[in-house]
């Protein structure tokens, strides 16, 4: 009876070892949106507090909002689609698409 206990412990201790990670968390949209907006001018910028949203405005997909294709590298297109998406897919505050166009505008593009 021993063994059959070791034998599960040690069988589910090599699982969880094998387990792949969680998908890396994702910063909420409207985050995102208000603190662009404010670097960009339209609002206070959230200083500080955007720098897990800039970290992610910069991260290569699947972990953030820029697109890279290898070997191409940095696909700015892509990126802009991307980025515009993601912060218009808010839903807890009224995204201002002319604000959206304007982020987009100085900074879709940037890796």
């Amino acid at each position: 009876m021993r063994l059959r206990g070791l034998l599960a412990t040690a069988t589910l201790s090599a699982a969880c070892l094998v387990t792949p990670p969680a998908r890396a968390q994702t910063v909420d949209p409207c985050t995102v949106y208000v603190c662009m907006a404010g670097i960009s001018g339209f609002g206070a910028s959230g200083g500080p507090d955007c720098a897990t949203a800039l970290t992610y405005w910069h991260a290569p997909t699947p972990a953030g909002l820029a697109v890279y294709h290898p070997p191409q590298g940095f696909d700015a297109p892509a990126s802009v689609v991307e980025r515009q998406t993601y912060m218009e897919s808010c839903v807890t505050i009224t995204v201002n698409p002319d604000v959206v166009s304007a982020i987009i505008a100085m900074y879709g593009s940037e890796p």
